[in-house]
């Protein structure tokens, strides 16, 4: 082989690496799980919103359900977990394979003293994208919570993904400390 080939294989070894690296490093792609979890009890219990995501290539209806998996006490730390999943996807070409949601960032304030909480840790769902996080109540009292979630909206191609847009969407609930 002389040096034009090596020169051309080179090449050719650098673009698969390049597309090998892109492919592994794109989210994974979560199917619709329609209703799953806005209805459910466990991963719903402080409440549910639906939000449309219009892209360049079709939309999708993303879940937002926010639950209170401990109970909520001024001595304890109180855990909040947010699932993100997907409802349903319309009107997508051929070469999209679907849309996913990767999180960015999860922020809780609290109205009543003003106390904040940051993404503690992220779960691994086969079908949704979670978070979850601990907040700390420093009085007993009804306090008003306010989740701000930011996400990436990305499109799986068969090879790869591409980032369509970022979006923050705010939601809140009302939770009695004992």
């Amino acid at each position: 082989m002389g040096p034009r080939g090596k020169i051309l294989t080179s090449i050719l070894l650098i673009i698969i690496v390049i597309i090998a690296v892109w492919q592994f490093t794109s989210p994974v792609l979560i199917p619709s799980v329609g209703t799953k979890y806005l209805s459910s009890k466990q991963y719903a219990n402080r409440g549910s919103w639906t939000v449309l995501e219009v892209s360049g290539y079709g939309k999708v209806f993303l879940a937002f359900s926010i639950a209170n998996t401990t109970y909520p006490r001024t001595t304890l730390p109180t855990s909040y977990s947010v699932i993100v999943s997907k409802v349903n996807e319309t009107a997508l070409p051929s070469y999209i394979r679907g849309f996913t949601v990767k999180l960015t960032a999860l922020r809780v304030q609290d109205n009543y003293d003003g106390s904040t909480s940051a993404w503690a840790r992220s779960g691994d769902f086969p079908d949704a994208a979670q978070a979850t996080t601990l907040f700390n109540f420093q009085t007993s009292a009804n306090h008003h919570l306010k989740f701000t979630i930011s996400y990436q909206l990305y499109e799986i191609l068969f090879i790869g993904s591409l980032v369509d847009h970022p979006a923050t969407q705010s939601f809140n609930i009302t939770q009695n400390v004992v």
